[in-house]
């Protein structure tokens, strides 16, 4: 059995990613999908979420005629992300002496 990712971790797996450079949402999803088990229709709803957040931006190209949404992290998000990964180092660690690791 696997254990669900919270929204919170979701929100700093996707941050990081588009820290390292903007992508599209299909790529952004199988990013994740190679590191932990969850759906494109995961994926999506976050990024909606942190876009309304005004954690990411995003602008539309078009490729073989069909849109492709891209999305950039903002400096609002790059604050944000600092901020999850500190609570994630605090937790892992907490978490960590709990569990002996």
């Amino acid at each position: 059995m696997a254990l669900k990712i919270p929204t919170l971790v979701l929100d700093a797996v996707v941050l990081q990613i588009l820290d390292r450079g903007e992508l599209y949402g299909y790529l952004i999803s199988k990013e994740i999908q190679e590191i932990t088990h969850i759906s494109d229709s995961t994926t999506y709803p976050v990024l909606r979420r942190l876009e309304k957040a005004e954690l990411l931006e995003t602008h539309t190209v078009i490729f073989e005629e069909r849109s492709r949404k891209y999305y950039k992290i903002t400096d609002q998000g790059k604050v944000r992300l600092k901020e999850l990964k500190q609570d994630w180092h605090e937790f892992a660690t907490q978490i960590n002496s709990i569990l002996g690791e």
